[in-house]
């Protein structure tokens, strides 16, 4: 019974490595897209931003609005943005770095130039 959970830890580790490589040849391949590159640098610039502007709110809803609409227009459009949006409209999470974070799970998931 015991090598036969060792097989399976065996197999589990291999599914996950095999998970981490993909999405990290997903981002890398992402990234070689000027349209990642330019989406990165908007949701790190925004994130950075937000920190300096979060004691005012209408400024931080300005720089989130244009944040979504650059996002757009250099990705065209997609549903994590809205989750990313709807995070930075939450007073106490609008620290937390969501720009950039989804920005970063789409480019790991894009696949052939496409997500």
């Amino acid at each position: 019974m015991a090598g036969r959970n060792e097989s399976h830890d065996k197999v589990a580790g291999g599914i996950v490595n095999i998970t981490s490589r993909n999405l990290i040849r997903n981002l890398l391949r992402a990234w070689s897209l000027r349209r990642w590159r330019m989406a990165l640098l908007i949701a790190v610039l925004s994130d950075a931003l937000g920190f300096g502007v979060a004691l005012y709110p209408p400024v931080q809803w300005f720089l989130d609005a244009i944040t979504a609409l650059l996002l757009i227009v250099a990705l065209g459009f997609r549903w994590p943005l809205l989750s990313a949006l709807a995070i930075e409209a939450i007073p106490a999470l609008q620290l937390f770095p969501a720009w950039t974070l989804v920005v970063l799970a789409m480019a790991s998931s894009e696949r052939d130039g496409h997500a």
